[in-house]
């Protein structure tokens, strides 16, 4: 199409009303339509991450990827760092910066291209579903980073993302964490499991009902401070610092 037909385009379209530019788009033939599609892809909007696999099949959500290593040319083995966009937050999510990627995600893909991998940065949306799993099939390893309760806040299904996940690692294909060891360690219980070791501590407690809490949390906050975590939860969300006064219970402090 040369410059002459490009502005007559341009111009006609300007001047059309979005009702009209809707029954134009649902005037044209299905192969038409992806054309447009692909084109608008194109022009403008947030790039897939640069890397061997094609990306773009899914939602591009990051701004950016400042900071990112250049790919290997012929890596040892292809991987996606896989991230969870909830639109209701800002930036899609508390842990993520204002480019839409979580925090560590720039350095953890850095460290596997520094090992002669490729890690390209992808989000996963559940209207999106197929689409991404399809994307995932094409490389060697996945790292999930998927903070609990993320893919339920945007509307989607965690089960239907395990599953899949499950899926994917049945193929051969490593994800880490799996669904299975989320499961086990996500929640915050699993500190009472590492109570005794050199990194735990053997005054950590886990309440299951809320008579439980009420007698025995009354008891350890008798004679000092105590912090209270709620199970499921991640980037220093639902932390507080308690203290009981003369006057009674006090929130010394809420971290997050």
């Amino acid at each position: 199409m040369g410059s002459g037909a490009s502005k007559g385009l341009a111009a006609a379209t300007s001047a059309a009303s979005p009702e009209e530019l809707k029954k134009a788009l649902e005037a044209m033939s299905e192969e038409d339509r992806k054309k447009v599609g692909e084109a608008l892809k194109s022009s403008g909007g947030n790039k897939a991450c640069p890397g061997p696999v094609d990306c773009s099949s899914v939602t591009v959500i990051a701004k950016d990827y400042n900071g990112l290593n250049e790919q290997p040319a012929e890596p040892k083995f292809k991987g996606a760092l896989c991230q969870i966009y909830v639109r209701s937050q800002p930036y899609g999510g508390s842990d993520k910066s204002s480019n839409g990627h979580r925090y560590d995600s720039i350095p953890f893909a850095n460290g596997m291209i520094s090992a002669g991998m490729s890690c390209q940065l992808i989000h996963y949306t559940h209207e999106e579903h197929d689409k991404f799993f399809d994307l995932c099939k094409k490389f060697d390893f996945l790292i999930v980073r998927c903070n609990p309760g993320q893919i339920k806040a945007d509307g989607g299904d965690q089960g239907k993302f395990d599953n899949s996940m499950r899926e994917v690692r049945k193929a051969g294909i490593q994800a880490w964490p799996s669904p299975d060891v989320m499961e086990k360690m996500g929640a915050k219980d699993a500190l009472c499991k590492v109570a005794t070791m050199n990194c735990g501590l053997e005054d950590t407690l886990a309440y299951y009902s809320e008579e439980d809490f009420g007698a025995g949390f009354k008891k350890t906050m008798a004679f000092q401070p105590r912090v209270i975590k709620q199970n499921r939860g991640s980037s220093g969300e639902g932390i507080w610092i308690m203290d009981h006064q003369a006057e009674g219970w006090q929130l010394l402090r809420h971290l997050r």
